[in-house]
């Protein structure tokens, strides 16, 4: 499975990222860091590797490892 990660510094909180995504919500979701709403990954096991969120994010804040060995 791919792995996702959210560079908290850039993020922005929006949430395009879960917008944009086919399984958008079961994927992503939002919390509270320092005060300020970012975007988090809630379960990665549904990323199809489509990528569109991050094409989707305008602070280019996601990255996907599709290195990591699928389970």
């Amino acid at each position: 499975m791919p792995r996702i990660f959210i560079d908290l510094e850039k993020c922005d909180g929006i949430g395009k990222c879960a917008r944009v995504c086919p399984k958008g919500e079961l994927i992503y979701g939002t919390a509270i860091f320092n005060g300020k709403r970012k975007c988090i990954v809630k379960d990665p096991r549904y990323c199809l590797g489509c990528t569109t969120c991050i094409g989707s994010c305008p602070k280019h804040a996601i990255r996907i490892d599709f290195s990591a060995p699928r389970t």
